[in-house]
């Protein structure tokens, strides 16, 4: 990846973000302002949620723009780990967030409760939702052609946050049938949302952290890449791990033991090139030449 691409890729996350953080800001507040003058707990519980987006927006700012620097003496393999940590701290916030208010709704459940005004819970709920899923979907259009997993992870949160407004939604619905513990009910599942999409993201972080493969799907296509060069004998010893945006990977390949070194490098550059080209990633590609002993 050339520094061209990735100072390219760090303006459009940049923007993508920047635009997701207006967004939080302005939603946080309507759903508080809303939820508290009419008590609905679901409203404040979804306000809270966006509020805790501007954080993670942050994060992934600060982890991206840090990822993006090139491989130097003390990190000669690149920075993208710390886009990994950004993925974690999103996990967190999410879980966080996501704890307290199912904590809120549970301890508050057996209360007496009035029935707020379903009708704005519906219009700000349809607000955020339309907004949220816009972002998502944005978000994630720049996450996949960025190859950012932080980025990534912000755009589910996201969705996150458009689902839990399906479920206001619903609540503001009940409570105009007159079921005032729809409101709560609601605030209660919208936690439980938040705390299963953080920790999702929060185990494929700490996944990759720990060196984990990069997955079935790549590691057969690199073997069918380097299946379809003749002059490769046989391929083994693969190994294939994510740092941030880009794979790092070595690999074994037997050759003719005549060939000079100048044909087996050649063959390697060959390999190389078609294994950029048939995984479209990002690659820091290790190939060691074994001889064909027969």
């Amino acid at each position: 990846m050339t520094t061209a691409t990735i100072s390219d890729e760090s303006v459009q996350i940049t923007r993508i973000t920047w635009i997701g953080m207006i967004s939080n800001f302005g939603l946080s507040i309507l759903k508080l302002a809303v939820g508290y003058l009419i008590g609905s707990l679901a409203l404040i519980a979804d306000g809270v949620h966006s509020l805790s987006d501007l954080g993670t927006d942050f994060a992934v700012l600060i982890g991206t723009a840090i990822a993006a620097r090139p491989a130097d003496k003390s990190h000669p393999f690149g920075h993208g780990k710390f886009e990994t940590f950004a993925v974690i701290v999103v996990a967190i916030a999410l879980v966080v967030v996501g704890g307290g208010i199912v904590w809120k709704a549970i301890a508050t459940f057996g209360q007496q409760h009035e029935t707020p005004n379903g009708q704005w819970i519906i219009v700000v709920a349809i607000i955020s939702l339309v907004t949220k899923e816009w972002l998502f979907r944005a978000t994630r259009v720049v996450a996949d052609r960025c190859r950012s997993s932080a980025l990534r992870a912000n755009a589910w949160h996201h969705r996150s946050d458009a689902l839990s407004s399906v479920v206001v939604l619903a609540g503001g619905g009940a409570t105009m049938l007159g079921w005032g513990f729809g409101d709560h009910l609601a605030g209660l599942l919208v936690g439980l949302m938040v705390l299963m999409v953080g920790g999702k993201l929060g185990f494929e972080a700490l996944l990759e952290l720990s060196e984990g493969s990069a997955g079935k799907e790549t590691i057969n296509r690199i073997n069918d890449v380097i299946a379809g060069f003749e002059e490769v004998h046989d391929a083994h010893r693969l190994r294939v791990r994510r740092v941030g945006r880009e794979l790092i990977m070595d690999i074994h390949i037997v050759l003719d033991p005549h060939l000079t070194i100048r044909e087996g490098h050649s063959i390697v550059q060959s390999v190389e090139s078609a294994v950029q080209e048939g995984i479209d990633w990002p690659i820091s590609l290790t190939v060691h030449v074994d001889p064909d002993d027969g």
